[in-house]
């Protein structure tokens, strides 16, 4: 009797010992799931942030090239860097001197304080208007207080420096054409701005001074016309080089 309880106690301790192991391997298992089953997860997490991060990237990149075309963009179609002019056109960069009766007709006329000397530039030629073998001065003036969306001032001069007419809203080149009307060249640019549609424009000379930019109703191909450019710089590569002329020179 002894004997069969002492061997029921054994088989007893045996398969409390295969229980336990089992209950030992099963929740191994268990934790092994759980812990592949979150590491997935968290890469998956990671996969999804890093897509998510990825894809923003290039579309930040896809609008940043946008933004890049639409600042270097123009206000019409062959009107950039005076690639309006006619064929044949004479073009004449500004002069590169620094002239004192320009500058100092600048500063008087638009009352420019000395605080923006350093940041207005300006640009002249010599040009006869008139036929009458004396020139005059047209210098165009740009900076804070002179320049807007639509263009910048310009001055028409005697050498003198002496004021004859101002002018707002000009975008060189000026074409100096060689048509006459009243006694003085008709000048051709382009005018833009203020959500208007970019244009060639004619100023004629009637009543002792030539039409406004923003008056003239004279819109022409430029096509038709012939003569000389000036002021053909091209003022954002000047800006870049430092090759212009300021009011504090």
């Amino acid at each position: 009797m002894k004997k069969k309880i002492a061997e029921i106690l054994c088989v007893t301790a045996v398969i409390s010992a295969l229980l336990a192991g089992c209950s030992g391997g099963l929740s191994g298992i268990m934790d092994s799931d759980a812990s592949g089953e979150d590491e997935y997860l968290m890469e998956k997490e990671s996969t999804q942030e890093q897509g998510s991060d990825g894809l923003w990237e290039e579309q930040a990149e896809e609008q940043a090239e946008e933004d890049v075309t639409a600042d270097h963009g123009t206000n019409g179609a062959g009107f950039a860097d005076g690639a309006w002019l006619p064929t044949g056109a004479v073009q004449m960069a500004s002069e590169t001197e620094p002239n004192e009766a320009v500058r100092t007709a600048i500063i008087d006329e638009y009352m420019i304080p000395e605080d923006e000397w350093e940041t207005t530039r300006y640009y002249y030629n010599y040009v006869d208007l008139d036929d009458d073998g004396v020139n005059e001065i047209f210098a165009l003036a740009v900076g804070p207080s002179v320049s807007g969306s639509g263009g910048s001032s310009a001055l028409l001069l005697k050498e003198s420096g002496e004021v004859i007419q101002t002018f707002s809203l000009v975008n060189p080149p000026v074409l100096v054409t060689d048509e006459i009307m009243n006694g003085y060249r008709e000048l051709a640019l382009v005018r833009s701005g203020g959500g208007a549609e970019t244009e060639v424009v004619l100023l004629s000379y009637g009543n002792g001074a030539y039409e406004t930019v923003s008056e003239t109703e004279t819109v022409i191909d430029p096509a038709l016309l012939s003569g000389t450019a000036i002021l053909c710089n091209d003022l954002a590569a000047d800006m870049e080089s430092g090759n212009y002329l300021t009011l504090s020179e």
